[in-house]
């Protein structure tokens, strides 16, 4: 029951507030669970990461 995003700080975020926005609207309570990976110089991993694994599967490096 996770949902990963991955982006500039800003436009994370915004996205966080939406969503909290959103779902306010169906009860009186909203929980969030923030993680955090900051790796600066790195893009694409949510991507990326699904291509490692294709590829590890498929029998590559």
């Amino acid at each position: 029951m996770f949902t990963t995003i991955e982006g500039e700080w800003d436009e994370v975020f915004d996205v966080v507030k939406r969503a909290t926005e959103a779902v306010s609207k169906y009860g009186s309570r909203v929980s969030l669970v923030i993680k955090a990976d900051i790796r600066p110089g790195y893009a694409g991993e949510i991507t990326g990461k699904v291509e490692r694994l294709e590829k590890a599967i498929a029998g590559g490096e």
